[in-house]
């Protein structure tokens, strides 16, 4: 069976099968095989997904076809569309909004939401298979938890995928939703500056803790100018969010190093925090607080 020619964008529905002679007896045959992945019902992809986020964007892609233009990607689908942040998501289940009249529906593994108001102009236009992207980082938060949204939009923000200004109105768009005056609050933290989930993530801590941040902190060194991801305002205290892939070997790491130590000799200190730490609010602010101490027992 070729299957790969009968394809688009690499998914392929079980009518456009059937229709091209294979029985259903062939099309099983072919699952078996892994020549067609299953999808979605009455939909395969003709190859096997890459990692959770591909398998989320097949099973969308899909689900659009399936609908045929009358749905647009939306919530965590539009996300991982956009190649932002999914954090606290569930890529299991896609989701689709309407484009007109219709109810909510619920169907293994894909869930169609009812048609958004008319947009405003400021978040009219886009891609033709999607909802704002700036509509679906407020939906994924109020699909996922309000952090969700706050670390989809800063990836947003950081790369003009959306402004302020859409973040705001895209709110007001779903203001009858339930869980929307947490998700409105969070956003307003929204700040283009930060350049990953985890800054987010620590970055809201930090300030839910009564703490004042200014992002990608400038430090004048002997080693030229170095930025940190947080100084933590009124101190000389700067946070950092190790990621897992932030060194990339040992050269890497001696660098990282020096522009530690460079920062140490202008009289700064260092909370630094992995992602395994992102929930612990006591560590978090125990470190900061620590750290804190340390810089003004230095000063003394």
């Amino acid at each position: 069976m070729d299957v790969e020619q009968l394809a688009r964008d690499d998914v392929v529905s079980a009518a456009r099968l059937s229709a091209a002679g294979h029985s259903d007896a062939a099309i099983a045959a072919a699952v078996r095989a892994g020549l067609l992945v299953p999808l979605i019902r009455g939909w395969y992809s003709v190859r096997p997904a890459r990692d959770a986020r591909d398998l989320h964007w097949l099973r969308a892609t899909a689900g659009w076809r399936r609908f045929g233009g009358r749905a647009l990607l939306s919530h965590q689908s539009v996300l991982v569309a956009q190649n932002l942040p999914d954090y606290a998501l569930d890529l299991g289940v896609v989701h689709l909004t309407r484009k007109g009249h219709g109810t909510t529906r619920n169907g293994r593994g894909l869930k169609v939401h009812r048609a958004l108001p008319d947009l405003p102009s400021p978040l009219s236009g886009g891609l033709p298979d999607r909802v704002p992207t700036a509509v679906g980082v407020v939906q994924a938060g109020l699909e996922g938890v309000p952090l969700t949204a706050l670390v989809a939009a800063d990836a947003a923000l950081h790369r003009g995928l959306v402004t302020a200004e859409q973040l705001d109105l895209a709110c007001d768009l779903m203001a009858g939703c339930r869980g929307i005056g947490p998700v409105r609050a969070i956003l307003r933290e929204a700040d283009e500056r930060i350049e990953s989930p985890g800054e987010s993530i620590i970055g809201h801590r930090l300030r839910a803790l009564g703490y004042v941040l200014d992002p990608q902190f400038e430090v004048k060194t002997d080693l030229g100018p170095r930025f940190a991801d947080f100084r933590i305002r009124g101190t000389r205290v700067l946070v950092e969010f190790d990621g897992a892939q932030k060194y990339g070997g040992r050269e890497a790491a001696f660098e990282e190093k020096r522009r530690e130590d460079a920062m140490r000799r202008k009289g700064y200190f260092f909370a630094r925090y992995v992602w395994d730490e992102r929930d612990d609010v006591r560590l978090i602010g125990a470190r900061a607080a620590q750290a804190i101490a340390d810089s003004r027992r230095w000063a003394a």
